[in-house]
């Protein structure tokens, strides 16, 4: 059930639910706790402004009426964001942030290409304003949602269904994505799915990056912290190829620290990262940390 209005949380901030749709342009202070508690979506047209240091918690547990079953931020594609430095976390049904994720995550839809996911989805558009993200930098904690529960009555895992991606984006070209820093910190499933921006992902509970069917350039910094877990599957690189071949692209200059098993079936061309282990149901722990001298490329053309 969505959580209702209660009393504020610890940090004594006034406290503001948002259920609904935003359908015309608003701003969020930094003094107030803002509490996603429904399928959130910045529609068309319409401008979000999220003060620097600003907090948005995003509420556990199941949204019977939405297409992601649970509360998420989601912005349309022609929308746009203007913040400085946002943290965005899970809460509970008392308003508490936790260290738990089951929620539908943040969503950023793009109007370069056309995809879905989950059931959202985004159709390439040839006319009208595109989409436009800019913020200082995104630190996401605990968002999305597992696969699988363990029973706290029988201790067996339960199917619930597709998982939910910590932070997404679909279909959002180079010209629409401006946010200098992202963090995806503990996710329940994918850290991010697509980036074109420093991008930061510690522990999630999947792969670290992944990639479907796209090319990304990262062109300042890539950390990726997904350290050996009990999960044999859950790797840096998870680059699938559905519909054609993905890459990641480094360019020369570009900071990159990483620690973890690289991926299955994956290729690395770089003159200065280690050659990885990529052979199937490997997992050797591979690291790096350094500035590139020279491009490179990580790519897989027709497996994952």
């Amino acid at each position: 059930m969505a959580p209702k209005k209660r009393k504020p949380p610890m940090s004594r901030r006034p406290v503001e639910v948002i259920a609904g749709p935003i359908s015309r342009d608003r701003s969020l202070g930094k003094a107030t706790t803002w509490v996603i508690a429904g399928e959130v979506h910045v529609r068309r047209g319409v401008t979000l402004k999220i003060a620097d240091g600003a907090t948005l918690l995003i509420a556990n547990g199941v949204v019977p009426k939405s297409r992601l079953r649970r509360a998420a931020l989601i912005f349309d594609p022609g929308s746009a964001l203007v913040a400085g430095r946002v943290t965005v976390c899970a809460c509970n049904a008392e308003l508490r942030p936790v260290k738990a994720a089951d929620n539908g995550g943040l969503w950023f839809l793009g109007t370069f290409a056309s995809g879905s996911k989950d059931g959202i989805a985004v159709k390439k558009s040839r006319g009208g304003a595109p989409s436009t993200f800019r913020a200082r930098s995104i630190t996401a904690s605990h968002l999305g949602r597992r696969d699988t529960y363990r029973s706290a009555k029988t201790g067996k895992e339960l199917d619930i269904g597709d998982d939910i991606d910590g932070i997404s984006l679909i279909g959002v070209g180079p010209d629409e994505w401006r946010i200098r820093e992202v963090r995806s910190l503990y996710s329940a499933d994918d850290g991010f799915d697509l980036t074109n921006s420093r991008l930061e992902v510690r522990h999630p509970a999947e792969d670290g990056l992944n990639v479907s069917s796209s090319r990304i350039e990262i062109r300042r910094s890539l950390v990726l912290d997904v350290p050996k877990s009990r999960d044999s599957d859950r790797d840096l690189f998870d680059l699938e190829t559905d519909d054609g071949a993905s890459y990641v692209e480094l360019p020369k200059g570009c900071w990159v620290r990483v620690r973890g098993v690289f991926g299955d079936e994956v290729a690395l061309s770089s003159s200065d990262m280690p050659r990885p282990n990529t052979s199937a149901d490997n997992e050797r722990r591979y690291t790096y940390s350094g500035r590139l001298a020279a491009d490179a490329v990580i790519h897989s053309l027709s497996a994952d």
